[in-house]
């Protein structure tokens, strides 16, 4: 069997079975993936990106005896990352404050339409880094192809919960984008 062809069940049985080469090609296929999603995550903590990373994979590693079939191993894999950042969260929540600014913005005649695409990008990425961490997550899952259904799955919460998440999203960014034109 070529493990670079194979299939994620294939390799997961085949892993199961014994096969150490079948996990290194899974972890192969995904591990980039994996790592941008906690990086987009969590902007700008890269000691925690690599920890949480590591912990995610010894995580899956330790829960592909009940992963089941009908799952798509990715999805899966970004469950139990998003699971290991939420843990993250609440504890660093318990040990400070925080506090979101709800500035309300006017809509009309959005700043945005005339800065240059470079100072946009990067008040854009602030302005995710920004968003409370669930919004942000499917702000985020979204950009990178994911289904909305998928990440209802992902969060754990009804596909209303999620689409509410990206509309309150979308919102905040407006306004941020507008408070900094």
């Amino acid at each position: 069997m070529d493990l670079n062809e194979a299939s994620d069940g294939c390799l997961i049985e085949a892993y199961r079975s014994g096969n150490e080469k079948a996990f290194e090609a899974l972890y192969n296929r995904y591990r980039r993936q994996l790592f941008s999603y906690l990086n987009r995550v969590l902007p700008g903590r890269g000691a925690l990106v690599d920890d949480l990373y590591q912990q995610t994979w010894l995580r899956i590693i330790e829960s592909l005896p009940a992963y089941r079939e009908e799952q798509k191993f990715l999805s899966w894999a970004f469950r139990i990352a998003h699971n290991l950042a939420v843990d993250n969260f609440r504890r660093e929540a318990r040990r400070e404050e925080v506090e979101i600014d709800e500035r309300i913005a006017d809509e009309t005649d959005p700043p945005w339409s005339r800065m240059d695409r470079e100072a946009l990008k990067g008040l854009l990425a602030e302005a995710i880094q920004d968003l409370p961490e669930d919004q942000r997550e499917v702000l985020l899952l979204r950009q990178q192809g994911i289904a909305f259904k998928e990440i209802a799955r992902i969060q754990g919460v009804s596909i209303n919960t999620v689409l509410g998440r990206m509309h309150y999203a979308v919102r905040k960014l407006r306004r941020a984008l507008a408070d900094s034109g």
